[in-house]
């Protein structure tokens, strides 16, 4: 179990360029589509998300990502995936 939840916010900008690379990886919610990761460091030369999403068939892959910074609007986070207020 993940000791922190994450939410990525991309900008319109970033929607616009990602959106058909990680489509699989995108959730909608009150405040638009969003990437909901187990981990995020922005720490890097480029934003580096760990993601996970669910298959047709129940299991999970996980990804990395390294998003260029200017496409992030901005993170949430929380010790517990509800509390992250839209999800």
């Amino acid at each position: 179990m993940a000791s922190k939840y994450f939410c990525l916010v991309l900008t319109a900008d970033g929607l616009a360029e990602l959106a058909p690379v990680v489509k699989d990886y995108l959730h909608e919610g009150s405040i638009g589509r969003y990437l909901y990761c187990r981990e995020a460091d922005p720490g890097r030369n480029y934003f580096h998300v760990v993601s996970e999403r669910v298959k047709d068939d129940g299991s999970t892959i996980e990804s990395e990502a390294f998003i260029p910074h200017r496409f992030v609007k901005v993170v949430i986070s929380s010790p517990d995936r509800k509390h992250i207020g839209y999800l």
